[in-house]
């Protein structure tokens, strides 16, 4: 068998239907046998980095894999950044690299695109991936090509493929028995960990369920859901597990960020007697750098296939087993009373009076979007980072896609496309004129692939964010773009709005249109978010207070 064959036969059947890339002249032959193999779609973006946030959204949204095909070099290393965004935050990835023949490492001449040897992109991608080879060998191709596909469907990161320009149309030895990888259980304590979390739970006069983003990684959302209401305790979500919960559940309390979570819902989590926390990292954005809040005697944590309870580490234990023994458990118990939900999960400043023509600010910005949202509740937000990020957490939205931990710029608008392509939803995309202005024009592939993304752009100037921890500071200005007339340019439809009702109309007119639209919202320096305005105080005094 063909190796080209062997790896196409192996993603299609784990039900991958797209290839994001950009060919070059290593990966050349990889792109001929993909467009004669004629079942997947190739979509072909501007810049690599767009590339691999396109890809990540599409394995978001399907929560399956997302292929990215690039040549060697100046292709793969310029993807760096969007594989280690997807590590980081477990996204399972398949990088297809080309790379240099066997005749051309022998040689005795430097190969256009070789770093330090010729293994450079290989170490490299060491760092950011879980697997990663070159197909040199046809004689292990195909068990390095079953590996890298089962450790990222397995373990939810990425994994990188670097196949040689002279192996794509090799013969290579396909073994009649298969090794399939198996990820060890510690069955006897995932028994031991859910009989410590069952008594803890039974003890608990006040427990908080955490939902985070393996949650959805592992597509274990309808079971926690029935955990959920097994256990009859309120549930929060974290800043990146946000979506992952219904937002309209009776059990669901908001989104907790610490410090700067609305009182009331700050209240139940930090004076909970028990949390438990499935699937996400304590970091310093996941819980809102406030951490040190929640008392580590209270904490019963389930991430990365270990379960953390006081003292007690159980190793092994991945969070599939553990949810499934938990509802299995004639112990667990049902707390009675019921969660008494908030009765808003926004910020207080949002619920302030505004009028139609004043000029727009964000807590009006969001105000808008969530009357929007309210008819339009199928749309997936994708956010950039920025304050439009911060100021998502505001938003009434059932999906949710942004890159909350690792907060790389740049990512929504490769990343809706990647969304809408994969999955043939819409998406409402929140972006900032600095991070647009990263990956932004990326949006004129939207009519070849018929992409019709809502995007929402806060426009204050500058990177507002980071203007928010120093606000005197000049570095941070951004230069105008006309960005509504370039959506006009792309082949798109742009609208100017500095108020309430031309953003309302704006809206209205978006969700009618058959091409995407981008709205640029003119706001002030200085206007952010409540959340943001909160997370930055916080921020300052735990880093920058000597």
């Amino acid at each position: 068998m063909k190796l080209h064959t062997f790896l196409f036969d192996r993603l299609w059947n784990e039900g991958v239907r797209q290839v994001f890339g950009i060919p070059g002249d290593f990966v050349l032959n990889l792109y001929e046998a993909l467009e004669a193999d004629g079942r997947f779609q190739l979509i072909r973006l501007s810049h690599e980095p767009a590339v691999g946030f396109a890809a990540d959204g599409a394995a978001r949204i399907t929560a399956g894999l997302g292929v990215c095909c690039v040549t060697y070099g100046a292709g793969g290393l310029n993807m760096i950044n969007p594989v280690a965004c997807a590590y980081a935050e477990e996204s399972p990835l398949v990088i297809l690299s080309g790379g240099p023949g066997q005749l051309e490492k022998r040689a005795e001449v430097r190969v256009h695109h070789e770093v330090k040897s010729f293994e450079s992109q290989l170490k490299v991608y060491r760092e950011v991936t879980e697997f990663a080879a070159i197909l040199d060998d046809p004689r292990t191709v195909a068990a390095q090509i079953r590996k890298a596909i089962e450790v990222a469907l397995k373990v939810k990161r990425p994994v990188y493929l670097e196949i040689p320009r002279d192996m794509v149309f090799a013969d290579i030895v396909v073994p009649s028995l298969v090794e399939h990888l198996e990820l060890k259980v510690d069955h006897a304590a995932v028994d031991e960990a859910v009989q410590e979390i069952v008594a803890r739970l039974a003890e608990a006069e006040r427990p908080v369920l955490i939902v985070g983003v393996e949650v959805h990684r592992f597509q274990l959302r309808e079971q926690v859901i029935r955990l959920a209401e097994r256990l009859n305790i309120p549930v929060a979500s974290s800043f990146l597990g946000r979506g992952v919960f219904p937002t309209r559940h009776p059990r669901f309390i908001g989104t907790y960020l610490g410090v700067v979570s609305p009182p009331p819902l700050r209240e139940k989590v930090e004076q909970s007697d028990c949390i438990l926390l499935l699937g996400e990292l304590i970091s310093d954005t996941g819980l809102g750098v406030s951490a040190t809040h929640l008392g580590d005697a209270n904490l019963l944590i389930a991430v990365a296939r270990d379960v953390y309870i006081r003292h007690h580490r159980y190793q092994d234990t991945p969070l599939n087993h553990l949810v499934a023994r938990l509802l299995a458990s004639p112990n667990l118990p049902s707390k009675p009373g019921g969660p008494q939900v908030a009765a808003s999960q926004l910020s207080p400043e949002l619920l302030d009076p505004m009028t139609d023509d004043e000029p727009i600010k964000v807590r009006h910005l969001l105000g808008v979007l969530n009357e929007f949202l309210a008819d339009h509740r199928d749309l997936p937000i994708v956010s950039d980072t920025g304050d439009c990020l911060f100021a998502s957490v505001d938003t009434c939205a059932d999906e949710f896609i942004a890159p909350a931990y690792y907060a790389t710029m740049g990512f929504a608008i490769p990343a809706a496309l990647g969304v809408q392509i994969a999955s043939g939803r819409r998406p409402l995309v929140l972006v900032g004129d600095g991070a647009f202005q990263m990956t932004g024009a990326e949006i004129s592939h939207a009519p070849e692939y018929h992409c019709n993304p809502i995007v929402v752009l806060f426009n204050n100037a500058r990177w507002e964010m980071l203007q928010a921890f120093f606000p005197d500071a000049a570095y941070n200005d951004t230069v105008a773009w006309p960005f509504a007339k370039l959506a006009e340019l792309w082949g798109g439809r742009g609208f100017n709005v500095r108020t309430p009702r031309q953003l309302r109309d704006a809206l209205a007119a978006a969700s009618r249109e058959d091409r995407f639209t981008l709205i640029d919202v003119t706001l002030q320096p200085g206007d952010v978010s409540p959340i943001l305005r909160g997370f930055v105080s916080a921020f300052k005094q735990q880093v920058y207070s000597s």
